[in-house]
């Protein structure tokens, strides 16, 4: 379900020396009953909220977030100033982390987020840095997230998540923010993406709206997710699109008991039921191939209550081909 997309976490402590790039993540959001931290810093001057769907500065557009390598915002200068940073590990294309050690060689996770949904956080957001509305949120003693708001309705944001078990996690954090936020407004990072890439697209306006009607009925409400996952939810029927940059397998055997299906022009999809309270279906292909074992995969998942009767495989499959005809070609 929607709802609990929304209500993932993600736990960096303790997570030095694990290669991303070939592990498979949920969508993740800061826990929205996580602890809400006093600013310290004193920070002054805000840009203050935008118009609905506009951002604050034209800097944090989502189509500019989109183009730019979160690595490239992990200022290494900035990042010994901390300690003895380690390799960068990327996740998706919005995430990089570092796992380093802090100057007594204790862990310390550093992972920066770009455009990801703020919910509980635009509430939260009673402190300021770098100029823009803030929220800072504690787990267990032992990570910090630090986010910066973007943009209202929908909110999207940055989030810079520290990982340590051994001090302020939030004192780092509010300094990788503050260099990332100061890069991104310098258009550091900005990259020219290769032809066919996925990066590029907003997957809630690709598709036709007679199409989204078509899976899920009249009257659906769009949530987009972050800069790459977009929903529709109706009356019982849910559709979801997930763009992602991830570990393709040598013989495409993504989930366990995957069936092949045909999405036509040469392309095969993967297909995998789900039967939970909660039944659903996904169709996922490889997009492009990106080498190392990575590449740009697509995943369209339809899904609803038990209660609704509907075949969930059939219409992911049919929205796959739908939305693979709307896809530029590399």
């Amino acid at each position: 379900m929607l709802s609990a997309i929304l209500s993932a976490t993600l736990l960096v402590a303790g997570c030095a020396g694990t290669d991303l790039a070939k592990q498979r993540f949920p969508r993740t959001t800061i826990p929205a009953n996580a602890e809400n931290v006093a600013d310290p810093t004193g920070t002054t001057g805000t840009t203050g909220s935008a118009a609905p769907g506009q951002p604050v500065e034209p800097a944090f557009a989502p189509d500019r977030l989109r183009l730019t390598d979160p690595c490239e915002l992990l200022d290494e200068d900035v990042l010994k100033g901390l300690g003895t940073p380690g390799d960068v590990s990327r996740s998706g294309f919005s995430r990089c982390s570092n796992f380093m050690t802090d100057k007594a060689g204790k862990d310390l996770a550093v992972t920066v987020d770009l455009g990801q949904t703020m919910t509980s956080e635009i509430k939260n957001a009673d402190k300021q840095l770098a100029g823009l509305r803030s929220a800072e949120q504690t787990l267990d003693n032992s990570a910090c997230f630090v986010s910066v708001i973007t943009q209202d309705k929908p909110g999207l944001g940055i989030t810079v998540q520290i990982g340590y078990k051994d001090g302020d996690a939030c004192a780092p954090g509010r300094t990788v923010a503050e260099s990332v936020v100061a890069q991104v407004r310098d258009r550091k990072g900005v990259i020219t993406p290769a032809k066919g890439s996925l990066i590029t697209l907003d997957p809630c306006a690709l598709p036709d709206a007679g199409a989204v009607e078509a899976a899920v009925g009249a009257g659906y409400r769009t949530y987009p997710y972050g800069l790459h996952n977009c929903s529709w939810v109706g009356d019982g029927p849910e559709l979801t699109v997930d763009f992602r940059r991830t570990f393709v397998p040598d013989d495409r055997e993504f989930d366990e008991g995957q069936t092949e299906v045909d999405l036509g022009g040469g392309v095969t999809g993967y297909q995998k039921a789900g039967a939970t309270a909660f039944p659903s279906c996904e169709v996922k292909w490889v997009q492009r191939e990106t080498g190392n074992d990575e590449g740009e995969v697509v995943e369209v998942k339809s899904a609803g209550p038990e209660k609704a009767q509907f075949d969930r495989c059939a219409t992911a499959v049919t929205f796959a081909k739908v939305l693979l005809a709307k896809i530029p070609k590399g």
